[in-house]
């Protein structure tokens, strides 16, 4: 199944455009049938959208095997085959960036092209004809800023966080007329730069974006067979995140998170017959999160209604917001790590602040919350968007060395312990309370 959201961009074949307003100026047909490929529909849509003059910025979430890095290093090349264009391979780190860069060499190779430079250590390959192409990771954005390109193609967007390194470092770099970017990868969960930018080809807010979907259906060289074994080899999770391009689920994903169904509105909710509790995970370095929970009985829900999260930001600082959440919805408890004995002596001698030592067993905690999560018993304020990255990117670490089960250190960790501590410890000891 392909799903591409703009009308006038076509995945059943090759659309014929006016040469001089399309970006790949020369004809692509030709091209692909030296290569031998015959692009199907999700490579069709793709390039219908990039050469489509009305959209600067296409994001292609696509499943396992669509030839989504082959065809991004064929688009970039036939940019490159215009006298003085510059295209930038963006890819998560080294190992990746590797594989563009043997791919193009190949390419030019195929099809004899002459090489002034050829430098594999700063991996950038250029042509006779003035154009270069250079590969990049995201870990490393300043080494491939300071040049205007034609096109960046983001390859495996999904794989890392590459929101900064596209606004700050590389968006100012598309200072041409017609320059574009393309963002190609398979899905890993909804609350991330890749999922963003796939959502605004869905709306009319951002009219020179384009997305397209596409699920293994829209590969004809993927058997019934080779289905059949993924599905057995591998989770749901896991083959829905791979072959169904799924936003909602990825492997190694901790809590599976109802966004529609669990996330609403409710700045109209009246918590003064409700208990009113807090989670606060502590650090510096990394960021203090507190998240605000409130919990009806009768219903049997918890609501998060409110949150802060901030990184190097003293004692002082976090307390003054933090007071200001707890006079806003009369908390009632906060759960705190029980590691941060000094914040806690502090939040209570210097700010009147008063904190619980939170139930820290992680896997316990871990399936506690699981629980609620999975009976759609937590509703989460649309406003909150750290608490929902954290429920949906928190993860498991792949680590195959590890001796049991624990959760990946990243950016969504801190207001996970923060939500962990709040619920498992509020449940386990509300009645003694």
């Amino acid at each position: 199944m392909i799903e591409v959201s703009r009308s006038d961009v076509v995945q059943d074949y090759l659309m014929d455009m006016n040469p001089e307003t399309r970006f790949i100026k020369l004809p692509i047909e030709g091209y692909l049938d030296l290569l031998n490929v015959t692009p199907n529909t999700s490579q069709t849509a793709i390039i219908n959208a990039i050469n489509n003059p009305k959209y600067r910025f296409i994001t292609a979430a696509v499943s396992r095997r669509q030839g989504k890095t082959y065809i991004s290093n064929i688009i970039g090349q036939l940019t490159c085959l215009v006298p003085g264009a510059h295209v930038l391979l963006m890819s998560p780190n080294y190992a990746l960036s590797q594989i563009s860069f043997d791919l193009q060499r190949n390419l030019i190779k195929h099809f004899d092209l002459e090489v002034t430079r050829d430098n594999a250590k700063d991996k950038v390959i250029e042509l006779s004809n003035g154009s270069t192409i250079r590969m990049g990771s995201i870990n490393q954005v300043d080494s491939v800023v300071g040049r205007s390109y034609d096109l960046i193609i983001f390859d495996e967007a999904a794989l890392t966080d590459g929101r900064d390194a596209f606004n700050v470092a590389l968006r100012p770099t598309l200072d041409k007329e017609n320059s574009k970017a393309i963002f190609i990868s398979t899905p890993r969960g909804r609350n991330n730069y890749f999922a963003e930018f796939y959502y605004r080809g869905w709306t009319e807010e951002f009219p020179e974006w384009c997305s397209i979907k596409a699920t293994y259906h829209e590969n004809p060289r993927v058997s019934d067979a080779d289905i059949e074994e993924a599905r057995k080899t591998m989770s749901q999770a896991e083959f829905n995140q791979e072959y169904m391009a799924d936003f909602n689920v990825f492997e190694g994903q901790v809590w599976a998170f109802n966004h529609e169904e669990c996330t609403a509105d409710l700045k109209e909710l009246d918590t003064s017959q409700m208990d009113v509790f807090g989670g606060l995970d502590v650090g510096y370095k990394d960021p203090t999160a507190f998240c605000v929970i409130a919990y009806d009985w009768d219903k049997e829900k918890y609501y998060l209604v409110d949150e802060y999260m901030n990184a190097e930001r003293t004692t002082e600082q976090h307390a003054i917001e933090i007071r200001k959440l707890i006079d806003k919805w009369d908390i009632d408890w906060i759960y705190i790590d029980s590691a941060a004995q000094q914040t806690r002596y502090d939040f209570a001698q210097n700010y009147d602040i008063s904190t619980i030592n939170a139930k820290k067993s992680v896997l316990d905690g871990i399936g506690h919350v699981a629980g609620i999560v999975d009976n759609d018993d937590l509703i989460v304020d649309q406003t909150c968007k750290q608490a929902q990255m954290s429920l949906d990117q928190y993860q498991w670490d792949p680590n195959p060395n590890l001796l049991k089960e624990k959760p990946k250190h990243n950016m969504s960790s801190h207001m996970a312990d923060a939500l962990r501590y709040a619920l498992y410890t509020f449940e386990t000891t509300a009645t003694t309370f």
